[in-house]
């Protein structure tokens, strides 16, 4: 098999897609094949999950050889979904998301970005903030729980030796854009 290395973000998207497709495919001919002893359809089942571990081949090649433009470390609740507090974390499988959210998030992430959920959320959560993320569609590389809490008129100061771009959100998941604004810097 040869692998395409010049493969796009969009063609990234295409390749899910078709996966998506022949995964579906396998689980409905592994039913008609339930109480059937056809050759026929069990070849076809063969060159299914011969199609399904091409895909997945070429997909880990290309998530292996890009290259991220930014990595983004995005919080959850209150940024791409209803604000929960620790608290009434039985409320987590039930949040809806924000609109524009997944569009913007994906977007990014099939663009060649890393996509990374940095959440305040406690590691017990972590099984059913997984599921609420696949179930709702996100796209993303990692979970990362346990951020530390703040109080209402706190806020995050990250100091790193790596250049660092902070963009506060305010209820609008759109494009980003520049803007000047006063930094505080050392010395």
């Amino acid at each position: 098999m040869e692998i395409d290395d010049n493969l796009t973000p969009k063609d990234l998207a295409g390749l899910n897609e078709t996966l998506k497709y022949w995964e579906q495919r396998l689980v409905e001919d592994r039913k008609r094949l339930e109480g059937s002893d056809s050759i026929e359809l069990s070849s076809e089942i063969k060159r299914i999950k011969w199609n399904i571990n091409d895909i997945k081949e070429r997909i880990s090649h290309y998530d292996k050889n890009r290259v991220a433009n930014k990595v983004f470390l995005i919080d959850i609740d209150g940024t791409v979904c209803d604000d929960i507090k620790n608290e009434d974390s039985h409320l987590y499988a039930t949040a809806k998301v924000l609109p524009g959210a997944k569009e913007m998030l994906n977007k990014w992430y099939y663009e060649g970005n890393t996509i990374t959920f940095f959440t305040a959320r406690e590691e017990k959560d972590r099984k059913v903030t997984e599921f609420w993320l696949k179930v709702n569609g996100f796209q993303y590389h990692t979970l990362v729980m346990d951020k530390p809490r703040i109080k209402d008129g706190q806020e995050y100061c990250w100091i790193d030796n790596r250049k660092v771009r902070a963009v506060t959100y305010l209820g609008d998941w759109t494009e980003l854009k520049e803007v000047d604004a006063k930094i505080q810097t050392f010395g």
